[in-house]
């Protein structure tokens, strides 16, 4: 058990290690050389945990989609009344998208993460999508929604707040105005 423990202790310290030099570098000009300089390791110590460092970006962009997944987790009391609910899932998803684009920028303008960034994003349009079509759905059932194609409609509306919480100046609050208003505006569309 406790060489569990200690293997993820180093394995996290290898992640964080090449997340810092990612920001400072880049992911193109970051080496695993310089992950193993910076850890004071040798380099055969750095594959006994990864394959390469396409698998240190995969474990970081896990680490981002892990607490993206715990806080819209947290949204999802499933004893909260569904308009709860939806609110806390709208405001918590748009809230973790801009941690993530917080996480996902380099010390300077300069810096090259596409390849992290694009990969936490996917993913985590993929998780907010899933659960905001789980959401319309039920809403649909309790008639408290009428969105039609909640499947297109929660993809539409979660790559809008991604790339909208991606911008430093955008207030949250305003975001999630609109999104309510669009899903109360589908709603009544279909209702005609």
């Amino acid at each position: 058990m406790k060489e569990n423990k200690d293997t993820e202790i180093r394995r996290t310290e290898f992640v964080e290690a090449a997340e810092k030099l990612f920001k400072e570098n880049g992911i193109v000009d970051t080496t695993v050389n310089a992950i193993v300089r910076e850890m004071n390791v040798a380099k055969g110590l750095f594959y006994y945990y990864f394959s390469s460092k396409d698998d240190v970006i995969d474990a970081i962009s896990d680490k981002y989609n892990n607490e993206f997944r715990r806080a819209i987790a947290d949204s999802l009391d499933p004893s909260s009344d569904f308009d709860d609910r939806l609110e806390g899932f709208i405001q918590n998803t748009i809230a973790s998208f801009r941690v993530m684009w917080e996480n996902l920028h380099g010390v300077n303008d300069n810096i090259d993460l596409t390849i992290l960034s694009s990969r936490s994003l996917d993913e985590a349009k993929e998780t907010a999508s899933e659960t905001l079509r789980q959401l319309l759905e039920e809403g649909n059932r309790l008639n408290r929604t009428q969105v039609p194609n909640p499947e297109y409609f929660a993809k539409l509306l979660v790559s809008g707040m991604a790339d909208l919480a991606g911008h430093a100046g955008t207030d949250i609050q305003e975001i999630y105005r609109m999104i309510e208003d669009m899903i109360r505006k589908a709603g009544n569309q279909n209702g005609r």
